[in-house]
């Protein structure tokens, strides 16, 4: 059955920081406001609950002034009632729009449903975005002193739509950018999941509690991942024992992946699979399976978490990554931009990281106070200045450096802020505190495996490489298939070497030599750990693998590539024997 209505959708502003902030605060303080104060205006304004999804809800009205009178009327009460978290006031946002929806059961379908989210999701916090077929209808009927936004084209629409902007005590003038139609809206439409509850395949009754507790705590350790809108845990567990369609579940939900699994356990025993689905085709989209030992319950439940968190960002990274392959920046948004941006980040070329550097820039301009996408641009000059110019390194590093402060200044909880200032304090001659800044962003979040990275290879720059080494190993641990693969393996080999372990080092090298995007330094090292050992034909060879990754390599420059500027990445102890072992291997002066 089809029908007119005026769609409402809700979404709390900054859900996954809060949560990370304080869980239980964030969601006492959520309950209280949609018990008190939001679902009754609802109910007052003669609106219908469609369904609730975590940190939105979406509704609606038979009539447009009553959804937006009932829009005001919550957004006033909101800004009276203060409801906050770890000093943070909780906010909404609000889209409203008036269109065709297609009516199944109690739910509602179509393209009106996804114009009003879309508006909701470039509303100001605290106020409403409405379409125009809304303020047509309202402005004769309503004192509804809205901002025309001007006409914008938005994500999965069929073409531009024109928009207003409304919040409490008056709306804020629009960007003198915002009128023309060629510029899409920044908006950051971050991939949504959702956990359905793991099956308990246990002959054990008893193991119920630990398959719904694994369960929670997969979905409190992926909320923690700011990138990611994870759906809440009662919405979740609505589905419990249930036989469900992945497809009508993503729709149901609003998301585009889900994740569900088993939990098995025989004797002391525990296996536990999870699957990675698209809530659109149902398609599997990654898989695994974790088989340990039950020691301690809550150590396991957090350690697989942790690992799948770490497993599922890049996966997930990927897959996002690649569907904007062919799209350009002109009709792409500030979010979509900024992934574009990783994707030729995670290639490792000198090429692509101008281009990544390109795309960030474009992603900051669209949206000033993306602070992900600050710390990323800060994380491209770094790389820019391992793989640029030797002479420009000193720059990039303070062109980091001031990039990244921006992020933090932006949002102090965000952990890839915190990854990029501490590498590019470490590598300026600052180690200590850069290594305060990695242990932040691990504090943020445990499953960042580049914090654990980036905070193995400081350790070793303060001549640490034993808590380096164990560092680097969890990085490993939460992300397998990571994209930074050959800077693992290859610090590994680095810090083996520093320890004096040089056939573990030369491993190490081998490995990262094998991974893809890898570029001449786990040859240099390699070459090193086995001039160590002298020369003979095994070093000969080790140094004619990396003249031909690095035909002009020389002792000189091979130095000079510790350096960014004056300071020293490493001691220079380090530097004068890594230097004379690969003088020893054969590599000329």
């Amino acid at each position: 059955m089809r029908r007119l209505a005026a769609i409402l959708d809700a979404d709390v502003v900054g859900y996954s920081r809060l949560m990370g902030l304080d869980e239980a605060g964030t969601f006492q303080a959520l309950k209280t406001c949609r018990s008190s104060l939001i679902l009754p205006t609802i109910a007052a304004h003669r609106g219908r609950i469609v369904k609730q999804t975590g940190d939105g809800l979406l509704a609606e009205f038979a009539s447009v002034v009553d959804a937006v009178g009932c829009a005001m009327a919550i957004q006033e009460m909101m800004l009276q009632h203060k409801e906050e978290v770890d000093g943070r006031r909780l906010e909404l946002r609000i889209g409203i729009h008036l269109g065709d929806v297609i009516v199944e059961d109690d739910d509602i379908h179509g393209d009106g449903v996804t114009v009003a989210t879309r508006l909701q999701e470039i509303a100001p916090p605290g106020g409403i975005c409405v379409s125009r077929q809304v303020h047509d209808q309202v402005a004769s009927k309503l004192d509804f002193p809205a901002v025309d936004f001007g006409k914008r084209k938005v994500s999965d629409a069929h073409g531009p739509i024109r928009i207003w902007r409304w919040q409490p005590g008056g709306a804020p003038e629009p960007s003198p950018a915002a009128p023309p139609d060629e510029q899409p809206v920044p908006g950051r439409q971050r991939p949504s999941i959702a956990v359905l509850p793991f099956v308990n395949l246990s002959s054990v009754g008893e193991q119920e509690h630990f398959s719904d507790g694994f369960t929670e705590e997969l979905i409190a350790t992926l909320a923690r991942c700011r990138w990611l809108r994870v759906v809440a845990r009662n919405s979740s567990f609505s589905y419990k024992g249930k036989s469900v369609d992945v497809r009508k579940v993503a729709e149901d939900l609003g998301v585009k992946y889900v994740i569900e699994g088993s939990v098995r356990r025989s004797g002391d025993r525990i296996r536990i699979t999870a699957q990675l689905l698209s809530g659109e085709s149902g398609m599997l989209l990654w898989a695994e399976r974790y088989d340990r030992t039950l020691d301690d319950i809550f150590v396991l439940q957090d350690e697989i978490a942790g690992q799948i968190t770490g497993t599922i960002e890049p996966e997930l990274g990927m897959i996002e990554f690649a569907a904007l392959r062919g799209h350009t920046a002109a009709d792409m948004d500030a979010w979509n931009i900024y992934l574009k941006g990783l994707w030729h980040l995670y290639k490792f070329n000198l090429d692509d990281l101008k281009i990544a550097k390109q795309l960030f820039e474009r992603a900051v301009e669209l949206e000033p106070s993306f602070a992900q996408a600050h710390a990323r641009l800060a994380y491209v000059h770094i790389q820019l200045g391992w793989y640029g110019p030797l002479d420009e390194r000193a720059e990039r590093i303070a062109d980091a450096t001031r990039l990244a402060e921006r992020a933090i200044a932006l949002d102090s909880r965000e952990p890839a802020a915190h990854l990029a200032l501490g590498r590019a304090l470490a590598l300026g001659g600052q180690p200590e505190r850069g290594i305060d800044h990695l242990r932040n962003a691990l504090r943020l979040d445990a499953s960042f495996a580049q914090g654990h990275f980036a905070l193995g290879q400081a350790l070793c720059y303060v001549d640490r490489p034993e808590e380096g080494i164990a560092a680097i190993s969890e990085a490993f641990r939460l992300s397998p298939r990571d994209p930074h693969l050959w800077t693992f393996h290859n610090m590994l080999a680095i810090a083996h070497y520093q320890a004096g372990r040089l056939a573990e080092s030369a491993a190490a090298a081998r490995a990262s030599l094998r991974q893809e995007n890898v570029t001449f330094w786990p040859a240099m090292v390699l070459a090193a750990a086995i001039g160590a050992e002298g020369p003979g034909g095994e070093a000969s060879e080790a140094v004619a693998a990396l003249l031909c990754r690095r035909p002009d390599m020389t002792a000189d420059k091979a130095r000079a590539e510790f350096y960014f500027g004056n300071v020293p990445a490493m001691s220079e102890d380090f530097i004068d024997r890594f230097v004379e072992d690969l003088r020893r291997a054969g590599l000329p002066e």
